[in-house]
């Protein structure tokens, strides 16, 4: 809309720049007398709203403005209601407006409304002068008026500007009655499309002055809104005591019935003292447990910190949407969010720690070959294979080096080799490896060639990485197509709260939105698994 009245009102300059309507057309009278005088008192009336809003006129001159409505002069009173408001709406500032000097000009409330009145009266003056028997093409009315629509426009535009980028709603402004006076000036500026468009129609006394009496009628509309209307209620407001006293006691109702909630959890939780500490006691062991394994991966982490920091995100999430959610619904939403971020920050450091052992693995599995490939050159130059482990550890990057050279250290410590050996075993998820553990043990157990072993089994590994290759190489559209069931819906989400962040916001704090929100997180769960699963091939 704001760009169709852009560009209605360049094609209407443009127009009177290259002289469309060059030749000089005397015009006859348009408007019947008494349709001369209702623009005139419009216009009239606009000039004592712009007035009225002026708070740096002395107080003596602010009740009374004179206007003629017709063949009667009439008074305008300044409303009650405005004179009481006009010196907070003079502080409100609300905007700031860079100059061509380069200093910034702040427009209070009452300026932002005063400027789009005065656009108004200068279209309904352009209007008259044109009546008055100007030549139709001559340019500087054209100017005028184009100039007055655009003003128009841009003043209309920045009342309908999204409140959150001035901290007030225009809306509410002038106790609520912003909202038809805004209502109202678009339609004004549809009305001045139509002007513009009567100066390049071939009937155009009929369709502008259709168009200028509308303008006037809608600007005595503004006038009415403002001056003569009460204050807007809104429907099913309860502004009596009673009222506030029955939200009071809803609230107090509500803290109570949270309280009872978390005494009757608490009763619970002590009445199942003896089995809470003994899942507690199996808990720490299992940590300490997970904390050993982390180190054996070369890692020193803090479970307590995986566990905390998942619980403080869920926490997190919970607060926004029992913000957004309020009232006893919030505070349930908040309780289901900590009782899964608990459940899942427990679940956490088992999960991290297979995932870590699983890259780990899939690490050493691409080394190996290498690895192998050295100690059997090792073996062949003369070297024992406690040898060839300490030129793996001293020649190849991590992991693999860690690991040989971990073996070569519990070795030298005392442990049996194949104890070593074992222990690696257990650390590493690698069926290959396992492998070579076995052919070793049983080499240094029973006898043979381990040089011939180890190249059957660099032979295996070949063979395993160009299988593995291509049914890499063919399940790469499934596993593309789970990577996108798993991305585009919260991409276009995000999208949408890009462009609609109000509604999105309202939406998905609401109870309806977030059982969805949790609706879509399972069955986006669920196609990924069926998708994923339909890439894995069996062999």
């Amino acid at each position: 809309m704001f760009f169709r009245h852009i560009i209605i009102s360049l094609f209407v300059l443009s127009s009177a720049t290259i002289g469309l309507f060059a030749q000089e057309q005397a015009l006859g009278q348009i408007y019947t007398l008494n349709q001369q005088e209702f623009i005139k008192c419009s216009k009239e009336k606009l000039y004592g709203l712009y007035g009225f809003l002026d708070a740096s006129k002395p107080i003596e001159k602010k009740d009374f403005l004179p206007s003629y409505c017709g063949s009667v002069k009439k008074a305008i009173k300044m409303p009650a209601w405005l004179d009481k408001d006009l010196e907070s709406m003079d502080k409100n500032r609300l905007w700031e407006l860079p100059l061509a000097s380069g200093e910034t000009e702040y427009l209070s409330e009452a300026e932002m409304w005063r400027r789009p009145l005065l656009a108004l009266s200068q279209l309904l003056s352009v209007a008259q002068k044109i009546d008055e028997g100007a030549t139709f093409a001559t340019r500087g009315i054209m100017e005028e008026f184009g100039l007055a629509r655009i003003r128009l426009i841009l003043e209309v535009e920045r009342l309908k500007t999204n409140p959150r980028l001035i901290g007030y709603d225009m809306r509410d402004s002038m106790q609520g009655r912003g909202r038809e006076v805004i209502a109202t000036l678009e339609l004004a500026l549809d009305e001045a499309d139509s002007m513009a468009e009567a100066f390049v129609s071939s009937h155009w006394k009929t369709k502008f002055r259709k168009a200028s009496i509308a303008l006037a009628i809608l600007s005595n509309t503004i006038y009415s809104d403002i001056v003569n209307k009460p204050a807007p209620q809104m429907p099913f407001e309860n502004k009596s005591k009673g009222g506030r006293y029955q939200i009071i006691l809803i609230r107090v109702l509500m803290s109570l019935g949270t309280l009872l909630v978390f005494f009757a959890v608490y009763k619970f939780i002590e009445s199942r003292n003896a089995q809470i500490s003994m899942l507690v006691q199996e808990y720490l062991q299992k940590s300490t447990t997970w904390a050993d394994d982390y180190s054996r991966q070369f890692l020193d982490i803090n479970v307590k910190y995986i566990v905390l920091g998942t619980l403080a995100v869920f926490c997190l999430l919970g607060a926004f949407f029992a913000i957004g959610a309020g009232g006893f619904f919030g505070v349930f939403l908040f309780l289901v969010f900590f009782a899964a971020g608990l459940y899942i920050g427990l679940k956490m450091p088992g999960v991290i720690l297979t995932s870590l052992k699983r890259r780990r693995g899939e690490k050493i599995n691409k080394q190996l070959m290498d690895a192998l490939i050295l100690l059997s050159n090792s073996l062949k130059s003369g070297m024992d294979i406690v040898q060839g482990f300490e030129r793996v550890s001293s020649d190849l990057r991590p992991p693999i080096s860690d690991e040989f050279g971990l073996v070569i250290k519990n070795y030298k410590l005392g442990t049996p080799f194949e104890k070593a050996l074992e222990n690696m075993k257990e650390r590493v998820e690698s069926r290959l490896l396992s492998y070579m553990v076995k052919a070793i043990v049983l080499q240094r157990q029973v006898g043979g060639n381990l040089t011939k072993i180890f190249e059957r089994i660099v032979e295996n590994i070949r063979e395993e990485s160009k299988l593995e290759e291509k049914l890499q190489a063919m399940t790469a559209q499934q596993r593309i197509q789970s990577l996108v069931v798993a991305i585009m819906p919260w991409i276009m989400v995000g999208v949408l709260f890009v462009f609609q962040p109000d509604v999105m916001i309202k939406f998905y704090t609401s109870p309806i939105g977030i059982i969805i929100l949790f609706m879509c997180i399972v069955w986006i769960g669920i196609g990924i698994k069926m998708v994923s699963k339909l890439g894995e091939i069996k062999v």
